[in-house]
């Protein structure tokens, strides 16, 4: 009988444990998809020519290709994307 209660007392506190553990070994969120963010960035801005997110840059050449510089090993990205050349104003 003593075995039996043994048993039962490790049952239960193996389950309960397990949950706790379930519970805290939960996926960390997802970062933010800059990678995405950066190349897609002339996208959303067609006059712009060149962006940056501070570790890399970006630029438009002719036919609309977009070309990006690889980022840095310690480089940490910045929140916002900002245009550093646009094109010119036509001629009026």
């Amino acid at each position: 009988m003593r075995a039996v209660a043994t048993l039962f007392v490790l049952v239960v506190l193996g389950s309960s444990g397990a949950h706790v553990l379930a519970q805290s070994a939960a996926p960390a969120p997802a970062p933010p998809a800059t990678e995405a963010a950066i190349h897609g960035y002339g996208d959303r801005d067609k006059t712009c020519l060149a962006w940056t997110d501070q570790c890399r840059s970006c630029t438009r050449a002719d036919g609309d290709e977009v070309h990006c510089s690889n980022i840095g090993i310690a480089c940490q990205p910045a929140a916002e994307i900002a245009c550093t050349a646009r094109k010119p104003e036509p001629a009026k």
